[in-house]
């Protein structure tokens, strides 16, 4: 048996025995404080049709979503409604993690290369270019609104971090520096363009903590201050409130807001989920289910009407 909480980065408090182990913890190192904390699943268990991340277009009337199916994982676009649905990377390597420019582009991960890079595409799949070229694994891209930059999450300086570049892969930036120790993932630009959240570990497995930071770097500052697990934290529309997956309790990860300075802290109501997006219309796209399958969902930003997309 395997604790998927403890997988990170491609470790795991277990021996790999099997390839489909292997496979299982190659997909994991893409999510650093992978999904369901605190659930035990078998390690021969496959992801049969498992998504892990989804985002907004822009405009709010598509989506992307990558899903995994056991031997690779691709991206997909649907219309808000689910219809629509599209794969559009068709590639036997691993491309997830997908966040979209205000001019229909897609930037995402891939391993199709050999090594984890941030790659950009046009929504139907066309004009693939690569951003990053090493050193180290880069992942988690997230574009800004106004098109111009992308913010992601490296490894080249032997931790996680956050980074900043152009949008054509030029002047790479570190921001973070994960003191006093730890990963720095999953960074996500503000409404504004002028400060990133993003979340980080390095408070100790299991307690992953949201932070701000500026653009430049500066006055970086934590969000929430807890012993509990904080993931994939989203911008609402306004952004004055900061969504984000936590683990309170046995149960399943729940989806809670809070406001930018740290105050007014609340859960939504039956939404249990690991990944959240808010749309600039205020619908809310969200991953639902446990390893190994789950679907995606779209709900009112209060958490009533909660509609499945995918089948």
């Amino acid at each position: 048996m395997v604790r998927i909480r403890d997988v990170h980065y491609g470790k795991s408090t277990a021996l790999m025995k099997n390839s489909f182990l292997k496979l299982t913890l190659t997909f994991a190192m893409f999510t650093p404080a992978f999904i369901f904390v605190g659930s035990t699943q078998s390690a021969q268990q496959p992801p049969a049709h498992f998504y892990q991340e989804v985002a907004w277009s822009a405009d709010g009337t598509r989506l992307s979503c990558s899903l995994n199916n056991g031997t690779q994982s691709e991206i997909f676009v649907m219309r808000a409604d689910g219809s629509d649905f599209k794969n559009v990377t068709n590639n036997p390597a691993t491309d997830m993690w997908s966040s979209w420019s205000p001019d229909d582009r897609i930037a995402f991960m891939s391993n199709r290369e050999g090594n984890n890079d941030i790659y950009v595409m046009n929504a139907d799949g066309s004009a693939v270019r690569r951003l990053t070229k090493g050193p180290g694994k880069n992942s988690y891209p997230s574009w800004s609104r106004d098109g111009k930059r992308i913010a992601f999450s490296s490894d080249r300086d032997g931790r996680w971090q956050v980074y900043v570049m152009n949008a054509d892969g030029s002047n790479q930036t570190r921001l973070s520096k994960g003191e006093p120790g730890g990963n720095d993932t999953n960074p996500a630009f503000s409404p504004d363009n002028k400060r990133i959240v993003f979340y980080s570990d390095r408070f100790g497995a299991g307690k992953d903590q949201i932070f701000l930071i500026n653009v430049d770097g500066s006055h970086e500052v934590r969000l929430t201050n807890d012993s509990y697990n904080n993931i994939y934290p989203s911008w609402l529309p306004n952004g004055k409130r900061i969504g984000f997956s936590s683990k309170r309790n046995d149960g399943p990860s729940e989806l809670y807001v809070v406001n930018v300075d740290g105050s007014n802290l609340t859960r939504l109501n039956n939404v249990t989920t690991f990944f959240a997006r808010w749309s600039p219309r205020g619908k809310v796209a969200f991953i639902k289910g446990r390893w190994p399958a789950s679907e995606v969902y779209l709900m009112d930003a209060d958490g009533s009407n909660q509609t499945q997309l995918t089948k």
